[in-house]
């Protein structure tokens, strides 16, 4: 089965594959977004991960999902995304947190990660979250994250030395004159999806689409695989930090790095 690397090999070469093959990427959440962007780096070649997710799979998630489909509904996501690597990998190292990522396990769930992609519901695991700086700084691990923004994605990554999501959204906030869709974020889209993402939070819905969500997982993969690939000359920049972040959106089409401490 490693054939399934053939193609991918010819741009990455041995090194680029060990690069990502040995690190350990611990995910924590299995959505729309999180799904994707696990997918994409099994499908890249990295092979060892800790995967946190407790949801079950819906009739909503089918708009956007990676898999979602008639045939998984009402099935854990963590037990179907299992199978889904394996039937691309067989050789795929997972260790799994059914229960979601708690104050009870995230110090397990963190310590000897390598890479953690965040992307946990808004509404969920506060818990958690709040917890989340100091066991990147504990253990030395980058945050990365991305949502789903209409047809579009805006990724924001943390270093464990640099700048948290809390004073990161602050300083968002602070440049905003709107917060439930932030007009620093909004106004870097189109301004009829901006209207109805805001409309769509104001009553209390996550707006979504399918292409906004592929570009989601697609863009924070190959932002960890920057980080992964740093040293190998496969990539010839450094990984997007916090204060700066990028927006990309197809539909402009657009694609900006912005520094939120910029005027």
């Amino acid at each position: 089965m490693q054939g399934f690397l053939d193609r991918t090999l010819l741009v990455l070469g041995d090194e680029g594959i060990e690069a990502l093959s040995t690190p350990l990427i611990a995910i924590a959440g299995l959505g729309g977004v999180g799904g994707g962007t696990f997918l994409n780096l099994v499908r890249s070649g990295a092979k060892r991960f800790r995967l946190a997710e407790n949801g079950v799979f819906d009739v909503p998630d089918m708009n956007r999902q990676a898999a979602a489909f008639a045939s998984t509904l009402g099935r854990p996501k963590i037990e179907v995304y299992e199978e889904f690597a394996r039937g691309i990998n067989p050789g795929v190292e997972l260790e799994l947190f059914p229960e979601g990522l708690l104050a009870g396990n995230i110090e397990r769930f963190f310590e000897g990660s390598d890479v953690y992609v965040g992307v946990i519901d808004v509404e969920k695991g506060a818990d958690a979250k709040a917890m989340t700086p100091e066991m990147l700084k504990r253990f030395n691990i980058p945050l990365f994250s991305a949502m789903v923004v209409g047809f579009g994605t805006m990724l924001v990554a943390h270093h464990p030395e640099g700048m948290m999501p809390d004073e990161f959204w602050g300083l968002v906030r602070k440049r905003s004159s709107r917060t439930r869709f932030p007009s620093f974020l909004s106004r870097r889209f189109g301004s009829t999806v901006a209207e109805r993402v805001e409309n769509s939070f104001a009553a209390g819905k996550g707006p979504s689409t399918s292409v906004g969500g592929a570009f989601a997982g697609a863009v924070l993969a190959s932002e960890v695989m920057a980080y992964l690939l740093r040293g190998t000359g496969l990539v010839d920049r450094e990984a997007i930090f916090a204060p700066r972040f990028m927006v990309v959106d197809p539909m402009g089409p657009t694609m900006e790095v912005v520094d939120v401490t910029a005027h």
